[in-house]
């Protein structure tokens, strides 16, 4: 039986791996769970949901407080790890610098990396910073490049990576997607703010906790929002902040009070994907609920400077807002006044990427 270590720290991670962990034990894979714990309370939520517990915890969430110090606390760690588990290959996801090291480790070793969600570029190495050299080192290090649509796949073609090695599989945060709302538990998770809003009141979600936005960007989008609720009177903004103190110390300030700008502790997982379905415009920092906007056909505009979902502002599914309060202001306010509707671009797949991961896994590599 083949032993693949299966490594995550963060939410996003916990969320579009879960689906290639749970097909990799049905495929008769010895999967061996890290969690490097960068994220200790939004984590746990997802792992009890999942029913995921980690075989390795490293704990790493208030140990450090810089990326320096992150490297140095996990790297030895991972090595030891490895030395430990002996896996046959490891799997990571995305960008975060825990999935770099992990990459690193595993290369050390010579151990073969598989990279789910490969190819994403923004193509500038500060933005997203670090995620975006992360992410190209991985592409360097990885063995197989499960690339969650053509503009991915061709990102690493561009880059030189061989073709035979790269694989166009869909985004598993749609098989996840998905796969929530067959939950039993699923419909008993409304969150009580839903069922106050008027249905005939417009909703606006905005998520926003990127370094990129920490700082005066996020007291821009702050007071872009108030702006806008000042503008359009049947409207509510739900705006669940990231625990980051970067994000909280800002939100609640005197200046951005407004009652219709409803500030609120994050959602849980199953809480939040119903108000995705609610809302009827999204503000967003966040990568992964870009994804999940274009496959529920949801009204997106994107709060960065640069994204590395290309095929999002190619296709003209979305535009780029930065934090800039003006440009905020005037799109938010123009699709509010050209009526809200299903948007039809999804190009992250059917909901089966995890199984074509794993079947590529098990018969070709």
């Amino acid at each position: 039986m083949k032993k693949i270590l299966v490594a995550f720290g963060t939410r996003p991670e916990i969320i579009k791996l879960t689906p290639v962990m749970h097909e990799l034990k049905s495929s008769d894979f010895d999967v061996i769970t890290l969690h490097t714990g960068q994220h200790n309370q939004l984590a746990e939520e997802m792992l009890q949901l999942f029913r995921i517990e980690p075989n390795y915890d490293l704990k790493s969430m208030g140990t450090t407080s810089d990326l320096f110090e992150l490297t140095e606390f996990l790297l030895p760690k991972i090595k030891q790890l490895l030395y430990t588990v002996k896996p046959d290959s490891v799997i990571v996801q995305g960008d975060t610098t825990s999935a770099f090291l992990c990459a690193l480790a595993a290369f050390y070793l010579k151990i073969p990396v598989y990279h789910v969600e490969a190819g994403l570029r923004s193509f500038d190495i500060y933005n997203p910073f670090p995620e975006e050299v992360n992410r190209k080192q991985i592409s360097g290090i990885a063995s197989a490049h499960f690339a969650p649509t053509s503009q991915a796949k061709q990102n690493l073609l561009n880059e030189g990576v061989d073709p035979s090695v790269i694989f166009e599989t869909g985004n598993t945060v749609i098989d996840a997607l998905y796969k929530i709302k067959e939950l039993k538990q699923y419909a008993n998770s409304v969150p009580e703010i839903l069922r106050e809003i008027p249905e005939e009141e417009k909703l606006i979600l905005v998520t926003a906790h990127r370094r990129e936005n920490h700082g005066e960007p996020l007291e821009q989008i702050m007071s872009a929002l108030v702006e806008i609720l000042d503008q359009h009177e049947q409207l509510l903004i739900l705006f669940p902040a990231h625990p980051s103190p970067a994000v909280q110390e800002i939100v609640h300030l005197e200046d951005y009070k407004h009652p219709r700008l409803k500030v609120i502790q994050p959602l849980s997982y199953l809480s939040f994907h119903h108000v995705l379905d609610r809302c009827d415009v999204i503000l967003t920092d966040s990568g992964g609920i870009q994804e999940e906007a274009a496959a529920l056909g949801k009204t997106l505009l994107v709060l960065r400077e640069k994204t590395e979902r290309q095929e999002l502002i190619e296709s003209g599914f979305t535009k780029l807002l930065g934090s800039d309060k003006k440009l905020i202001v005037k799109e938010t306010l123009k699709v509010l006044a050209s009526g809200i509707s299903r948007q039809k671009f999804n190009p992250y797949g059917n909901g089966d990427a995890s199984k074509k991961i794993v079947h590529l896994i098990k018969n070709q590599l």
